[in-house]
């Protein structure tokens, strides 16, 4: 039995102890300071701060947690999103709701690609001019050809919440501070081998803090494609008019809203880029669906904030922006709702 605990004194004991204290490095440093989606999910310690002073503090739109809700809901605008939907009183229907605009939100756990759920309340009836306007549909950019595919005319997607589901439960910033062997595991692979994080150096200071020229975003931003190809371009219309025309039948106004790639946003300012083939998703969903009041292409109005040295357009450690793009997509969207309204801009 001696013998045997000095082999493992000398064997198994520094293997243990190593993988403890990597693990309570992850846990009591690491985690506690891995903000943002992106910190979370690569486990970077950014450390930033959650909130800005600046930030709006009260939700001023409804979030719709079932069908029974949608039916009564009374609003100008009806959002249907994905995470950029979901960011609560940073997000950009707070700062449309500043525009004298009335808003409900479809809760984000009630489906999964907005497409198919925009098509689906308006097939079945569950709105129309009678108590909404205008229907945004939000999907960002990496994935409209995604959940362009995965669209079907026959297939349902509604998946009713209780009531008590809360409305604004904020947009992931957070990272529970746990033990775990897995966290630990991820964080040491992540820093040997492949990062789902992905990050460059660009050429100014974009950011506040240690991080001013740190681009972090997600892998999707490229490996999704950075353009959206030629035998995908018809399906892009067809989806987008078919839509159109639903919401026209419901007596609904119809707005494809595409918030940019975090990548695609700044990537003329990278140094030495990596990616060689400029994203141009943007450039491509413009040329197909042409410049109409109907798609907001979130791009065109964020890029000037750069040009003109605005800082934090997006946020460091996040693939989602921050309360500044937000206001500036709440305000042009207001104009184009209360255009296709017919209130003045």
């Amino acid at each position: 039995m001696k013998q045997f605990l000095i082999k493992l004194s000398y064997t198994v004991l520094p293997v243990f102890l190593l993988l403890f204290g990597l693990m309570a490095y992850v846990t009591l440093y690491i985690s506690p300071r891995a903000t943002g989606d992106l910190g979370n999910l690569a486990c970077i310690p950014f450390n930033c701060q959650e909130d800005d002073e600046n930030e709006m503090k009260e939700l001023l739109f409804e979030d719709i947690r079932n069908s029974e809700e949608l039916k009564k809901v009374h609003a100008d605008v009806l959002t249907v999103g994905d995470s950029f939907s979901r960011m609560g009183t940073r997000g950009y229907q707070n700062y449309l709701s500043l525009q004298g605009v009335s808003v409900s939100n479809c809760y984000r756990d009630m489906y999964d690609n907005p497409f198919q759920y925009a098509y689906n309340i308006l097939d079945k009836g569950l709105v129309d001019s009678t108590n909404i306007r205008v229907l945004v549909v939000q999907v960002g950019e990496r994935d409209i050809v995604n959940r362009m595919e995965t669209f079907n005319v026959d297939k349902i997607e509604m998946n009713d919440l209780e009531p008590e589901v809360p409305s604004n439960d904020g947009d992931g910033r957070s990272n529970p501070n746990k033990w775990s062997l897995l966290r630990a595991r991820d964080f040491l692979m992540y820093r040997l081998q492949w990062s789902p994080v992905f990050n460059v150096t660009l050429d100014r200071d974009f950011f506040d803090g240690e991080y001013a020229r740190s681009l972090y975003f997600y892998c999707a931003d490229v490996a999704n494609g950075v353009c959206i190809s030629e035998a995908d371009k018809p399906r892009v219309k067809e989806l987008f008019l078919l839509l159109t025309q639903k919401a026209k039948e419901r007596g609904i106004q119809l707005i494809l809203m595409v918030p940019v790639d975090k990548y695609d946003l700044y990537q003329d300012y990278i140094v030495d880029n990596p990616y060689p083939h400029p994203k141009t998703v943007n450039e491509d969903v413009r040329s197909i669906l042409g410049d109409t009041p109907n798609v907001l292409l979130c791009k065109y109005v964020l890029t000037p904030l750069l040009e003109r040295g605005e800082k934090n357009v997006f946020l460091v450690d996040d693939s989602h922006w921050s309360y500044k793009a937000s206001e500036v997509v709440g305000k042009e969207l207001s104009r184009r709702v209360k255009l296709l309204m017919g209130r003045e801009p």
